[in-house]
C-alpha cells in the first residue's frame, strides 16, 4: 500500500506540504527571555497633581508609561504601564515667606511578564514663590509682616520625566 502511495501523483504534493509545514514550525520562535539594558529610557508622565501643601514625605506616586517600550522588536513595557515613584523632599510654605518645596523620585516600573524593573536617574522638582523679601520689607513697617507665607510648589498632572532603567533586568515574553 505504500508502494502504491510513493507512485501516486499525491506522493509529491503531500511531502512537500509536510516540508513547508515543519519549516514553519522551525523558524516560529518560542516566547523565551530578554533583557532590558541598563540606561534603557522610559519616558513617563505624572498621574495626579501633587502640592507641598498636602504631600507627606515617603507617599507612593504613580506615572504612565507613555509609550511602548521594545526589545528586539518585542513590547517588554506597554504604554499605559503604570510606574511608582515617591515623594523623597516635602517642605511647606512657611512663615516669612518661606516656600514650598517638593521632590518626586521615580522608582519602578512593571514589565509585560510582572517583574519589577527598577528605575533611577529621575525626579521631579518644583518650588513654591519665595515672598522673603516682601515679607522683611512689611515687617520693618509693621510687625505682622512675619505672617507672610511662601507659595506651595505644586506638579501638574501630565508632567513629563524620563527615567532609565538601573540594571539589566530580564523579562519572559510569551
Amino acid at each position: 500500500m505504500i508502494n502504491k502511495f510513493y507512485q501516486s501523483g499525491a506522493f509529491k504534493p503531500a511531502a512537500m506540504l509536510m516540508i513547508i509545514a515543519i519549516f514553519c514550525m522551525s523558524f516560529t520562535a518560542p516566547g523565551g527571555t530578554v533583557v532590558i539594558k541598563s540606561g534603557t529610557t522610559i519616558p513617563l508622565e505624572l498621574m495626579n497633581s501633587i502640592s507641598s501643601e498636602n504631600a507627606t514625605y515617603g507617599q507612593l506616586v504613580n506615572f504612565k508609561v507613555t509609550s511602548d517600550i521594545k526589545v528586539d522588536g518585542k513590547v517588554i513595557i506597554p504604554q499605559g504601564s503604570m510606574a511608582k515613584g515617591q515623594i523623597v523632599r516635602v517642605h511647606k510654605n512657611g512663615l516669612l515667606g518661606s516656600s514650598g518645596e517638593i521632590q518626586i523620585n521615580v522608582t519602578s516600573v512593571t514589565a509585560v511578564d510582572g517583574t519589577e524593573v527598577y528605575l533611577n536617574g529621575s525626579s521631579l522638582n518644583n518650588e513654591g514663590q519665595n515672598r522673603l523679601g516682601i515679607s522683611i520689607v512689611i515687617t520693618l513697617l509693621c510687625i505682622l509682616g512675619f505672617l507672610i507665607k511662601g507659595g506651595n510648589a505644586e506638579i501638574a498632572a501630565g508632567t513629563s520625566c524620563l527615567a532609565t532603567v538601573s540594571g539589566n533586568t530580564t523579562v519572559n515574553v510569551n
